[in-house]
């Protein structure tokens, strides 16, 4: 069963320590605790191939004909602009607008959830690779998660989108990874290694679960 992550505890830090609260929280059973840090890439997101970092349902991997998929975007400001505030991933899309009351300031996010088809998936994929240096442009940051119900073969995962692993831990039937994958506008630091994936699979076979994270998981699994 998939929990959702709850932020409010997280309000009464300031922006940075709110951050890092939050990624060290969810990547504390992979990588040990370790102290991380966000980090972002100036790239062409326009340039970059569907192919070349698919997510789940277009990887060639999976045979789940659909994914949940949660998209969070976090601003540091929360004026956030309109153009963002408008633009959706899928027509159906909506977004849940809520404010953070920190120390000093007030941030803002932007939450949505959908059950997505390999369609609908790609034109996720392309909103993303588009919306990347925007979001950041506005001093925000943008967090995907999708789940499917089906466990899967992570190293063919990893060999089809060419990431390279940086982390693996195997804990009873779930194996978890991080891995960078170049064409990915984001990433976040985990002890000494770039990564902005995270690839969950537990289960036996094809029957389990399994969750894509970029670049960083915020939702318990």
């Amino acid at each position: 069963m998939f929990m959702s992550y709850e932020s409010t505890n997280a309000c009464h830090f300031d922006r940075i320590r709110l951050k890092i609260v939050i990624l060290a929280w969810t990547l504390m059973i992979c990588f040990g605790g370790q102290t991380l840090r966000v980090m972002t890439h100036n790239n062409d997101a326009g340039q970059t191939a569907k192919s070349e970092a698919p997510l789940l349902l277009n990887s060639g991997i999976a045979q789940a004909q659909d994914a949940e998929v949660s998209v969070i975007l976090w601003f540091e400001d929360r004026n956030i602009p309109v153009a963002i505030r408008t633009s959706k991933p899928t027509p159906e899309w909506i977004w849940t607008y809520k404010e953070l009351q920190m120390v000093n300031e007030v941030s803002a996010t932007l939450t949505g959830q959908q059950i997505l088809n390999k369609s609908e998936e790609n034109s996720l994929y392309a909103w993303y690779t588009t919306m990347v240096p925007q979001i950041e442009k506005a001093g925000g940051e943008i967090y995907l998660d999708e789940r499917i119900n089906q466990a899967v073969d992570i190293s063919a995962y990893l060999s089809q989108t060419n990431a390279d692993p940086a982390q693996w831990v195997l804990i009873d039937n779930m194996i978890s990874t991080a891995a960078y994958q170049k064409n990915i506008g984001t990433s976040v630091i985990a002890g000494q290694d770039q990564i902005n994936i995270q690839l969950l699979s537990r289960g036996k076979g094809n029957e389990g679960q399994s969750v894509l994270a970029i670049p960083a998981l915020l939702k318990e699994f």
